[in-house]
């Protein structure tokens, strides 16, 4: 066995986490208190433990959604979608 992550953005999965400016992360408390106000997109990374031989590339979209569903710890990003002089926190 070992172990992967995977990163979920909307309805896609893939090995690398996609690119999001720096400057939007959340990561504070503060910031995460106000993603009620803003608008935030979400990037779901997920620690999975797999067969020595699993190949990521011959699975489906589908198949790597249900893979993820199994983990049993994951870690939710946030991101601010909008950064204008009126989104700053």
């Amino acid at each position: 066995m070992k172990t992967i992550t995977l990163y979920k953005f909307k309805d896609s999965v893939s090995q690398m986490m996609p690119l999001l400016k720096a400057k939007s992360h959340l990561n504070s408390l503060n910031d995460l208190m106000a993603i009620n106000l803003l608008d935030t997109e979400i990037i779901t990374e997920y620690t999975i433990n797999i067969p020595d031989d699993f190949n990521f590339e011959y699975c489906s979209n589908e198949e790597l959604l249900e893979l993820c569903k199994t983990s049993k710890s994951f870690i939710d990003h946030h991101f601010v979608t909008t950064l204008n002089d009126y989104d700053v926190i």
